[in-house]
């Protein structure tokens, strides 16, 4: 059985480091719990990404894990949906919010909401740090706009009410959580997303990324060493007695 990294006594003293007041550390004890599942949910997922990508079967996922293949599938592959689900997008910003907002929009005249539609609303929300990171790594100012302009599907389509995500897009969502959550961060902003968009893979977006030099490895580091630079700006509470 592989041992847990944290104990139960280590959880205990992060809430009461957190609230003061015991009802105060009953809230995020259930608050934190709750990030807990949502963090197991991620961490079996990682693995499955890892194992398909190794070659493995959806039976043998299902049988490792003690389920049926079907019910593997079910649980693992994204679908074309009109809903994201939550509690996933509570966890966005309202920057992050806006980004999914504006990809409705660019797909106003497409069959579905893709990865290269929520791209651009990264790139329109240029103020966010997803936007800034892209601007920061491409091979020339623009480039990435012009590049997922020409892979646009121009055809005028009759859209559908409600308008799915495709499956690489409800991936890439989804990413961007376990990305927050792999960098130890509460919120999902335009940064996340882009790194999810990378993470999938296998999206529109992600080969025109890959196309004008932004990488997930360079993009992370970026987000990484901005977030740090933020905190370290950030005015600090004065101590007691200061």
């Amino acid at each position: 059985m592989v041992t847990a990294p944290v104990q139960l006594t280590d959880l205990i003293v992060t809430v009461a480091v957190e609230r003061p007041d015991v009802l105060g550390r009953l809230s995020a004890a259930v608050e934190l719990s709750a990030q807990l599942g949502e963090l197991g949910d991620h961490l079996i997922g990682h693995f499955v990404d890892e194992a398909r990508r190794a070659g493995a079967s959806w039976t043998d996922i299902g049988e490792s894990i003690g389920v049926t293949k079907q019910a593997a599938q079910k649980r693992f592959v994204p679908r074309e949906s009109p809903d994201l689900g939550k509690p996933s997008l509570d966890r966005y910003t309202e920057r992050a919010r806006r980004v999914v907002v504006l990809a409705r929009h660019h797909a106003r005249f497409s069959e579905r909401i893709g990865t290269e539609h929520l791209l651009l609303g990264v790139l329109d929300e240029s103020g966010g740090l997803g936007a800034r990171t892209i601007a920061a790594l491409e091979a020339a100012e623009g480039t990435t706009r012009l590049a997922l302009l020409h892979e646009l599907d121009t055809t005028s389509k009759q859209r559908p009410d409600p308008q799915p995500f495709s499956a690489h897009c409800k991936k890439a969502l989804e990413l961007a959580v376990r990305e927050a959550l792999r960098l130890g961060h509460r919120f999902v902003g335009t940064e996340h997303v882009l790194l999810g968009l990378l993470a999938e893979s296998e999206g529109t977006a992600a080969r025109v990324l890959a196309a004008t030099g932004v990488t997930h490895p360079a993009a992370e580091a970026h987000v990484v060493a901005e977030i740090s630079a933020a905190i370290s700006r950030a005015p600090r509470p004065a101590l007691p007695g200061a």
